[in-house]
């Protein structure tokens, strides 16, 4: 049995002759549900423990239909990609705390890697006869290796294979194919909820937020007078050294309103100038007494 869009790889496959699947072979969840343990075979997405695919879902009870059972047995059939150990470990964890079997790497040879092999890149290559030759993905001794094994192998001049890596502009115009310029790539972080690009400034904020806690100040201003109507009003949460309990929010909110006090007739004209005037005097104050740096957010009001 095999979730949807790999059920469709397969058979894409099987009608090209790539896989020989005999009839009977590929049946829908239902029919498994009657079928003996041991003449079900799930193939299935997760093997480093994505949280979106059917392997991590089956193997915490929310996949829909479908869970890991006592003596189950779970192959994980790729290796680590290295940063996923954490996170595989994981996933192996709530395996074994279902008493299932786990067969992997480390106690067995069972992975297949899904990049090209000498062979492989053989055949393609006598199959398209390309005029030019750019090897890409991987590491650039990857990219190095498979330069030189067209070059010494299949007989593709030198001048006629090009190793490029990231940022680089490749050329192409039928005749020559050339590195022309050099542009500064970026990492591009996508959203969760969807699929708009998030600016690398916002990431910064959001993992500040996340280790040092975030502090607003609101700050209530007579409109006729100028002078604050209130005392400030500072709520912190997350912040390592105020815990509402040991005076700091007073503290904070008399250094404040000196701060205000202080302020430039320009600073008190223009709320831009005011808040950030504001928010560095609160960030000096909170980094001095508890050495903490939480994301400051002014807001002035006025009445």
């Amino acid at each position: 049995m095999l979730g949807r869009s790999m059920q469709k790889n397969v058979e894409i496959a099987d009608r090209l002759g790539y896989l020989d699947i005999h009839d009977g072979l590929l049946v829908s969840i239902n029919e498994t549900k009657v079928m003996p343990d041991h003449e079900v075979v799930f193939l299935v997405t997760g093997s480093q423990a994505e949280p979106r695919a059917a392997l991590y879902q089956m193997a915490t009870q929310i996949y829909k239909g479908l869970t890991i059972e006592e003596s189950d047995t779970v192959v994980l059939s790729a290796r680590i990609i290295p940063g996923n150990e954490r996170a595989i470990s994981k996933l192996i964890g709530f395996i074994y705390k279902k008493g299932a079997n786990i067969i992997e790497e480390k106690r067995r040879l069972i992975h297949v890697s899904g990049h090209a092999s000498q062979e492989d890149i053989r055949i393609m290559t006598e199959a398209v006869r390309p005029k030019f030759v750019v090897p890409i993905h991987g590491e650039y001794r990857m990219l190095f290796r498979h330069k030189e094994f067209v070059k010494n192998h299949l007989d593709i001049p030198e001048e006629r294979i090009i190793l490029i890596e990231n940022g680089d502009v490749l050329e192409l115009d039928g005749e020559r194919a050339a590195v022309v310029d050099r542009r500064e790539v970026k990492r591009t972080f996508i959203d969760d909820s969807g699929f708009d690009e998030i600016e690398y400034e916002t990431v910064r904020e959001r993992k500040k937020m996340a280790y040092e806690g975030i502090v607003t100040l609101v700050v209530t201003i007579d409109s006729a007078t100028g002078q604050l109507e209130t005392a400030p009003r500072i709520v912190a949460h997350g912040v390592r050294g105020i815990d509402g309990t040991n005076g700091f929010i007073k503290s904070a909110q008399a250094a404040i309103t000196t701060a205000f006090s202080k302020a430039s007739p320009v600073q008190l004209a223009d709320d831009t100038l005011l808040k950030e005037y504001l928010r560095l005097e609160l960030k000096r104050f909170i980094q001095t007494k508890t050495g903490s740096r939480p994301v400051i957010t002014p807001v002035i009001q006025k009445i």
